[in-house]
């Protein structure tokens, strides 16, 4: 049940995400964007452009289409926050299950007419989920979102019978108790126990200061080192706080499968077909020549084949007794080298093509550029929210950063928007090279604000019910396809990337071009979608050669014109 405390320790998180200059001026209008980043690992720039909450929103707080990683799911939302204390012991509403019911049998019935009873941003999500469910495997996950309690149990069941009865949903209810578990991270303590071996199947060996031992074992026993032992019917968080992934329950296809092996009628295969699990512990120990012997592990850490785990726990909560035949390769690397640590979970975790950027943290490179920052007064954040105590607007993202310098000075606009996690990936050596300077960032970033700032503008007047700019509205989708035409008009009017009190007076024209060229294409494309167009790697090509022919132009107008 949640108390005062947990209360407190949400109203300050969300208090921190007030911006009156940007129109988020209340708490109710600031928790979602909190939660949205929160829930989903997205950064509080996605989170805002995902809000669809205000005047004809059909129920629907805010739309959030994933496609990282080869994901296909739509995440819709709705939020209630309350400002008494009192009013968090309250369930749920649940009077807008019906518009939410009736908003998804009008875009599964793919009617035109949503245009009329939608607000612009929600028209515009709209059309992102119509692509979405064209595509292969689409899911959509629904989220109740509150600082109360979840809703009734009878209008919880409704919710879920109401909305699941459409294909490939799922219904997700987050209240106060859960929020604050998810934002609270208890201090870490050493964690021992224990594991038994199958049989004699293992295989132990020494390398100076580092040990390994390779062995099987029962899926059973990775359920229950993984427990965690005050509530049984969790796992110990803890035990994976240096694994780089973060597991994503058996809504993920991936998960969903290790699931679905391990309680299969061929789980026997298991061993064969699963990676395994990599362990990390400062000592283990057991007797050896023993058959099935026990080892004695300290102060563990799950840092490869967290996926498994958890999914295996997930089985065991659905089919305990079907696990009996499931074995699970394991294997034990003991060291106290906190760097060797590091470097196991990197490359264990280094087999897949999609890196994290806490295993590129520790790169000579980022080291440099905070040591950099660190001189102009300024807090680079080579790991996510490593400053949150500071000012954010002292802050310097490590992602952030990466992305503006993709769209500004590499002149890949199109994959800061849709491929931001590959800046930590495949692009790396190429966004974040030696030759890179702090100013640069900076610079791309500081313009990119002027920018951001004008959407901030529109959103708000858009969340404020007063009038905008529609010409504009592109803005939410094609922010950083503004700051590439930026560069390309400082090109053509050679004037240096990098002077800023120069570079800012130029937004208001690569706003202006890029607005006029979305406008004719859309024209040209009935079916046409902001999201779809910045996403297309064609279009910085487009932008460049309007902004070009029109800068040509201007320039060649008879004078008396």
């Amino acid at each position: 049940m949640a108390n005062l405390l947990d209360w407190n320790t949400l109203g300050h998180k969300v208090k921190a995400y007030l911006d009156e200059e940007n129109g988020i001026d209340t708490e109710q209008k600031a928790f979602p964007i909190l939660m949205v980043a929160n829930l989903l690992g997205i950064s509080d720039e996605e989170a805002e452009d995902s809000i669809t909450e205000g005047s004809k929103d059909r129920g629907v707080d805010a739309v959030f289409i994933d496609d990282r990683d080869g994901r296909n799911a739509i995440h819709v939302f709705q939020f209630k926050y309350v400002n008494n204390f009192e009013n968090t012991k309250k369930n749920f509403p649940s009077g807008e299950i019906d518009k939410l019911v009736s908003f998804f049998d009008d875009v599964l019935d793919d009617a035109k007419s949503l245009e009329d009873t939608c607000n612009p941003i929600l028209w515009n999500k709209v059309k992102e989920i119509w692509i979405a469910l064209n595509k292969k495997d689409p899911s959509i996950e629904v989220h109740f979102c509150a600082n109360q309690n979840v809703m009734e149990p009878g209008e919880m069941k409704r919710a879920n019978t109401s909305l699941c009865k459409f294909k490939y949903f799922n219904v997700n209810h987050h209240s106060l108790d859960s929020i604050v578990e998810l934002f609270i991270e208890q201090k870490s303590g050493i964690i021992n126990n224990h594991i038994q071996v199958v049989d004699k199947d293992y295989f132990d060996r020494t390398d100076g200061s580092i040990r390994g031992l390779i062995c099987t074992v029962e899926a059973a026993e990775i359920v229950r080192i993984i427990t965690n032992p005050e509530d049984p019917n969790s796992v110990l968080k803890d035990i994976f706080n240096d694994n780089v992934r973060v597991y994503l329950s058996r809504t993920n296809k991936i998960n969903r499968k290790i699931i679905e092996a391990a309680l299969s009628e061929d789980n026997p295969l298991f061993w064969y077909l699963n990676n395994g699990i990599t362990m990390t512990c400062d000592s283990f120990s057991y007797p050896k020549g023993k058959r099935a012997p026990i080892v004695e592990l300290t102060n563990i850490q799950i840092v490869n084949g967290g996926q498994t785990s958890n999914a295996l726990f997930e089985a065991s909560q659905l089919a305990l007794e079907k696990l009996a035949d499931v074995l699970v390769l394991v294997r034990i690397i003991e060291t106290k080298s906190q760097p060797v640590s590091l470097a196991i979970a990197e490359s264990t975790n280094s087999q897949t093509p999609i890196k994290s950027r806490d295993l590129r943290s520790n790169d000579d490179i980022q080291k440099k550029l905070e040591a950099a920052f660190e001189g102009m007064g300024l807090f680079y954040e080579r790991k996510l929210n490593q400053h949150s105590d500071q000012l954010k607007s002292l802050r310097i993202d490590a992602l952030s950063a990466g992305q503006s310098h993709l769209a500004y000075g590499l002149e890949l606009p199109e994959v800061a928007k849709k491929d931001r996690g590959r800046i930590f990936s495949d692009l790396y050596d190429q966004v974040f090279t030696d030759e890179l300077l702090a100013d640069e960032l900076l610079n791309a970033l500081k313009v990119l604000n002027v920018i951001e700032c004008e959407k901030k503008i529109l959103q708000a007047s858009i969340r404020n019910q007063t009038s905008f700019d529609k010409s504009k509205l592109y803005l939410i989708d094609g922010a950083y396809h503004v700051l590439f035409a930026v560069g390309q008009i400082c090109d053509c009017r050679v004037i240096d990337r990098l002077e800023f009190n120069s570079v800012k007076g130029i937004v208001p024209d690569a706003i202006r071009y890029v607005s006029e060229l979305v406008e004719i294409e859309q024209q040209k494309d009935a079916t046409f979608s902001f999201n779809r167009f910045f996403k297309d790697a064609k279009t910085k090509i487009k932008v460049a050669s309007y902004i070009q022919q029109s800068e040509h132009d201007k320039n060649h107008m008879p004078q008396n014109a």
